[in-house]
């Protein structure tokens, strides 16, 4: 019998085990996995949601050295206060990361991620910087971008990698998924890291607010009426 969680909120955990760790990203764990020892200047970058921020912030939960800074891309304001405000939560570990949200970079943001970027390389840190770039790049970080090694990380493409993903979060919902309901999001849905954890986050609480179990045929329901009133809903899978 599958058990669903009991309806109260617990802390958001980082453990190595939530970590699925499939071909998509396997290089990019291996190079991460050099650069905590060697160092060096990485762009850790994706065509697509890919785990990115849960990879580094899971690095940075495990290595008491790496200091992690999440930065809104649509952040305002003038360059060298960003950077000043960045600094202090950085300035005493020995490795940087920089998780940047995925959308087009404001200008005073993308000026900061250059002077930031420049203080990283003055003063001998090793950095990686996170972010899926979108829209125009001002050429001064467009530079020095390029002048970094990219890495690319892929999302899952295999069911097997899929399921596994899911169950993770699920577990972080202290939720234990039962396979069959996979099976019907994984053929109902798009086949994509943002689309799939969101909509089984609604499937859940909607679970939860109307006491039902999770069987197949109440998840077929509750995706038909979900297209009907498309709040989550993004389409089907191709």
């Amino acid at each position: 019998m599958h058990q669903q969680r009991l309806n109260w909120l617990l802390p958001n955990r980082l453990h190595d085990e939530d970590w699925v760790r499939h071909a998509g990203v396997e290089d990019a764990c291996n190079r991460l996995a050099l650069w905590l020892v060697h160092g060096g200047r990485l762009w850790l970058t994706s065509t697509e949601v890919a785990g990115k921020s849960y990879l580094l912030s899971l690095l940075a939960a495990t290595h008491p050295q790496l200091g992690l800074i999440s930065v809104r891309a649509g952040d305002s304001g003038r360059d060298l206060q960003l950077v000043r405000q960045w600094l202090a939560q950085l300035d005493s570990k020995a490795f940087w990361a920089v998780d940047v949200q995925a959308e087009p970079l404001s200008r005073g943001c993308a000026f900061a991620l250059f002077h930031l970027l420049e203080r990283a390389r003055d003063m001998r840190r090793p950095i990686v910087f996170s972010w899926r770039s979108s829209g125009a790049i001002p050429a001064e970080l467009d530079s020095r971008l390029k002048g970094m090694e990219r890495v690319e990380m892929m999302a899952p493409r295999r069911d097997e990698d899929l399921r596994r993903v899911m169950h993770a979060v699920a577990a972080n919902l202290q939720w234990e998924i039962p396979d069959e309901v996979l099976d019907v999001l994984l053929m109902r849905l798009p086949r994509r890291l943002d689309a799939l954890p969101q909509m089984l986050r609604s499937l859940e609480a909607d679970s939860l607010q109307n006491g039902k179990r999770l069987t197949p045929a109440w998840v077929r329901k509750w995706l038909e009426r979900t297209k009907a009133h498309p709040k989550h809903y993004e389409g089907p899978a191709t």
